[in-house]
């Protein structure tokens, strides 16, 4: 084959790359915006060429369906396709700076809509207390997952913020609130977890790839956050990251993982 000239891709009508939720007495496939900003995220300039102008459009058009226009935040999945075995979920950092950022890159969001609605979302949503007991990395002012009100303890995954450091360095909001926060979290938790592999898994409780770390740190560093070189310098010399990023960049990965089920 032609590397060129790719072979034609299809996807469903509306957009969505399919993916398949497994656990808690679930298999099923599912359409969600999450998979779809991955696949456009990984294929990054690529992706018109490899995927046709056709399926790339409507790919960038089912994420922007996924923002909530109330809050400028993203979700999941598209606001009116959110799945009935699904719990109704808040807009996550997660989503909201993975999609913004294809969404930026692809030239759908402008970087003074990209600042507003940082500012507007992922910045007014840090954690205020920690769960306890817990480890000594967590941090009270770093970027909580659910963007919800209230003082509610939030899970702190260190790949969600590596991910939201990633939003804020290539909208040059490196001095907001949060920011030197998750920086020295994710570079703390780094060396908490040494090379154990049990204590890599607890570094991001939403991804069941703790190798998903490490891509989530060269996608931040490559964005402009500086501040974040130190531990991608570490993560490739330690032999562990450098086995548990390989793992993650399987044909089929497991990309999601959440008390509902695990998302490939």
């Amino acid at each position: 084959m032609d590397a060129n000239r790719p072979a034609a891709i299809t996807l469903p009508s509306d957009g969505l790359f399919p993916s398949h939720v497994t656990g808690h007495g679930m298999d099923m496939d599912d359409l969600n915006g999450f998979t779809t900003a991955q696949v456009l995220r990984a294929l990054g300039a690529a992706g018109r060429r490899i995927l046709g102008a056709t399926v790339h459009e409507a790919a960038l058009h089912a994420l922007l369906s996924c923002r909530n226009p109330a809050t400028g935040g993203f979700r999941f999945w598209p606001l009116d396709k959110h799945p009935q075995w699904a719990p109704d979920l808040p807009d996550d950092a997660d989503d909201t700076a993975i999609m913004a950022l294809v969404l930026f890159s692809a030239n759908r969001i402008s970087m003074p809509d990209l600042r507003k609605m940082a500012c507007h979302t992922v910045v007014c949503h840090r954690t205020r207390v920690t769960v306890q007991p817990g480890p000594s990395w967590q941090r009270v002012g770093v970027f909580k997952t659910w963007m919800k009100s209230g003082f509610d303890p939030d899970m702190t995954d260190c790949t969600v913020n590596a991910n939201v450091v990633a939003l804020l360095a290539r909208a040059n909001l490196r001095n907001v609130p949060g920011y030197a926060e998750s920086c020295s979290m994710i570079l703390e938790a780094i060396s908490w977890a040494n090379d154990d592999e049990q204590r890599a898994a607890c570094l991001s409780p939403f991804y069941p790839e703790p190798g998903e770390l490490a891509l989530a740190v060269e996608a931040a560093a490559a964005c402009g956050a500086l501040e974040l070189r130190p531990a991608l310098q570490a993560m490739h010399a330690a032999p562990m990251w450098r086995r548990l990023r390989e793992r993650t960049c399987t044909e089929v990965p497991t990309i999601c993982g959440s008390p509902y089920g695990l998302i490939r």
